[in-house]
Formats: structure tokens, sequence, C-alpha cells
């Protein structure tokens, strides 16, 4: 809750509060204490809300019941951006406590720190409101870390994919570009340069082939894309003429999705390949070649499929090996250090495969010419 905003949470949404699941039997004896009333644990729930919705209440009510009834967010995919060896890292870590000022003043809390192996991290606790839960149940409490990672070429950038970490990660390089004397350019993976459909499927074939040590084990889920062409102007066309004009009534479809085994090899998404779709997301299990490895379940993706920009990954976890070729069917979450590891190597993969990729862009345009 902001200053400056009057709210006031009706009865019917502390009585649904009242009554949720989430809340314990202790959490209720506590809520009534705090007004000086003592409660029976044999009376029943629905009671005890409808007394309590009907008493005065006050922020630290709506505060208290908010913290446990607020969900929290899931799991964000993640994206990168490199900054060139030009810039110095003591004006990196300038830029991210002016960062840090600037959210914070805009109500949230941020905080950087240096790690030991030399990465500047930024931290941000904030809160968004989900409008479509039930009054007490809107507030999302979320937690975004903006990392800087020190490589050979300068540095990475490294932040979850959100709108609200769009606008920092903007504001952080916008800062560093102040602290840095001459211009910038920081890059980011994306094929926005390449119209090739073949070719922005290639880039995902290619990519999940091999990360690191990982080997490509199967694709569980492809994703494609067909933009829309508009069709080309006639100049013979005369727009007064109405009696004349005709209109489309085709149907066009521009996305579609593959699940299952092999999806790859499947006929049907062959069949969408030859219409003109491209992969834009991409979901798949690899694994070291020793026996006994466990599978890694990884996702990557262009958020913006048409143009093929804002390239986002994440690890969703790994199932753990049982015997002769058996894996668990309950996925588990990856370490920090192993993600990290793992999220690196895709990045440098999906580099490389951009660097390939774009060089056969160039010389298909050659022999073209």
């Amino acid at each position: 809750m902001k200053m400056g905003h009057l709210y006031s949470v009706s009865d019917k949404a502390l009585f649904d509060a009242l009554n949720n699941s989430k809340l314990t039997n202790q959490e209720i004896i506590d809520i009534f204490f705090s007004r000086g009333i003592l409660i029976s644990k044999e009376t029943k729930r629905k009671d005890l809300a409808l007394y309590f919705s009907r008493l005065t209440h006050g922020y630290h009510d709506f505060e208290f019941l908010s913290e446990i009834l607020g969900s929290y967010s899931r799991k964000e995919k993640s994206t990168s951006c490199d900054i060139p060896s030009t810039v110095k890292k003591e004006d990196v870590v300038q830029a991210a406590h002016e960062l840090c000022k600037k959210i914070n003043s805009e109500g949230n809390t941020a905080d950087t720190n240096i790690l030991p192996n030399g990465d500047i991290e930024v931290v941000v606790k904030y809160q968004k409101l989900n409008l479509d839960k039930s009054e007490l149940r809107q507030t999302v409490n979320k937690e975004a870390t903006l990392i800087i990672e020190p490589n050979k070429t300068g540095f990475t950038l490294r932040t979850p994919l959100n709108e609200d970490v769009n606008v920092w990660k903007e504001e952080l390089l916008q800062k560093i570009q102040e602290e840095t004397d001459g211009e910038i350019e920081f890059t980011e993976i994306s094929l926005e340069h390449i119209s090739d459909h073949k070719l922005r499927t290639e880039f995902f074939t290619e990519l999940i082939k091999k990360i690191g040590s990982y080997d490509l084990v199967d694709v569980t889920d492809a994703y494609v894309y067909h933009p829309k062409e508009s069709p080309p102007a006639d100049p013979d066309f005369d727009s007064d003429d109405d009696d004349d004009e005709e209109v489309d009534f085709g149907v066009h479809i521009s996305k579609a999705s593959l699940k299952g085994e092999g999806v790859l090899q499947s006929e049907e998404l062959h069949s969408l390949y030859a219409k003109g779709f491209y992969i834009w997301k991409i979901i798949w299990r690899c694994k070291e070649p020793a026996v006994g490895s466990d599978q890694i379940e990884l996702e990557a993706q262009f958020a913006e499929p048409e143009s093929c920009t804002e390239f986002s990954y994440i690890a969703k976890g790994f199932y753990k090996y049982k015997n002769q070729g058996i894996y668990s069917k309950n996925r588990t979450p990856l370490s920090y250090s192993a993600e990290k590891d793992l999220l690196q190597k895709l990045e440098n993969k999906a580099r490389e495969t951009i660097r390939a990729i774009s060089q056969k862009a160039t010389e298909k345009e050659n022999e073209e010419d």
C-alpha cells in the first residue's frame, strides 16, 4: 500500500480471507488475541470469520493477512546482454548503486552486493498487484536479481525477463553509459537481422545439439511461428471504387505447438516448415555422456517471435537417473551453482550459433546478388 492512497478491504474480503486454508489455526488465534479476544479451538472457522469481519479493521490487519495470503512469483526465464571491455568495473558498481537509490526512492527495496567471485549483484524486492484474485490475495511478492558477471570480453548482464526488470535493466545500462566516456554498444542475442525462416529454425536445432558437455536426448515441446505477410500494394487500385473491392476472408495460422517424443522428427513439424513456419520456442532434455547421468530439462525462446528478439532461457530442473535408462518422473531443481554454470554455457553456445547463422545468411545473400 502506497502513501497517499486510501483503501479499505470489504467485510466480504476479510470473511473469505479468514476462511482460507492458508491461514492456520494458530494465526487465527493470534489475530483475535491482538484484539484482546480469546477464542476456543472448538469454535467453527466460519463463525470466527463472520464475527471478526464485523469488527472495525485497520492497516495492520490487512498487512498481516496479505503477507500470509499473498502469493509468491514463480521462477522466471533469464535473458542476457553483453557489456564491452571498454567499461570499467568501478563504473559498473557506481551505476548499480545509482540504480538502487532510484529503486528505493520509488518505494521498493534494492541493494548492491559484490560477491567473492567478482560478480556484481543488484537484488530488488517489490510487490505487484494481481487484480484477478480476491482482495487480500492480490499482492504478489517478487524478488529480482540483476547479475553483472566479469568475463574475458567485458561483462555479461543477466536478468529475469519481465516488464519491471526490463525497465531497471535499461536504466542500469543508461547509467553505465553516463559513467563511461564514449559511446557504448550493448549486445543482445537476436535473430532480428535474419528473415529466412529456415535459418531461424536452424538456430534452435544447432543450439540444442550440445550445451557444454551435455548432449541432446530429445525435444519434448516445439513452438512454431508464421508471421502474416502484408499483401503488396496494387498501383492500379482505386480506393474510391468500392464496387470492385475484394475482401480476403482467408484464415492465417500464426502459431502452433507440438508436444511429445521425437518432436523434431515428426512429419507434422516438417509440414509446418514447408509452409514457412519456424521455431521460436523449444523445450528439450540433455545429459552428459557418462553412464548414470541425470537428464536436465532446458527451455529457450524468443519472447518476441515475429522479430526473434528478447532471447530468454531457463533450466527447469533435472530428472534423476534410477537404473537401466529409467528416470524419475518428478523434476528436481538444480543447485544455484549448477544452474549458473549451465546457463553460462547455454549463452555461449547461443552466441556461437548466432555468429554461424549470420555467416550463412551473408553467404546466401552474396550468392543471390
